[in-house]
């Protein structure tokens, strides 16, 4: 039912299509995410920064969903990000490339999206980055 929602969001962060979002997400928008390089955002405006921002960091964005389910008003995605960190953003650029897995969990109102709540690993993520030590690599 929201499928169409998740292919224009999915197409914001792979290919910075930031237009296609008008029609998909609603203006009072709210995304929560783990702090990192990605951040939250209060509105669709916010959210296209958001997206604007995380690409300059990783032009090479790519997010893969490997399994949704609707319910009602409601979608669950499991998705995997892969990109490589040669943009500056929050931090300089590391050269580094990461691969996480993560889920979103989405509420939509009047056929908009209206609340995503991002989960993923921000640790491992800023591990692989080489902005903290490896905690398997030992002392």
């Amino acid at each position: 039912m929201y499928q169409a929602n998740i292919d224009a969001l999915v197409a914001g962060w792979n290919e910075g299509r930031l237009d296609g979002l008008d029609e998909f997400v609603a203006e009072d928008t709210i995304r929560r995410a783990p702090p990192s390089v990605t951040s939250n955002a209060d509105s669709l405006a916010e959210l296209k920064q958001v997206i604007s921002d995380f690409r300059t960091s990783f032009p090479d964005a790519k997010v893969t969903i490997t399994d949704v389910t609707f319910q009602g008003d409601r979608s669950f995605a499991e998705w995997t990000f892969e990109g490589t960190n040669t943009g500056p953003g929050d931090f300089p650029p590391t050269g580094r490339s990461v691969r996480i897995r993560g889920a979103s969990h989405a509420r939509y109102a009047g056929g908009k999206l209206a609340e995503e709540y991002v989960y993923f690993d921000a640790m491992d993520m800023m591990t692989q980055l080489g902005l903290v030590p490896d905690p398997s690599a030992g002392s």
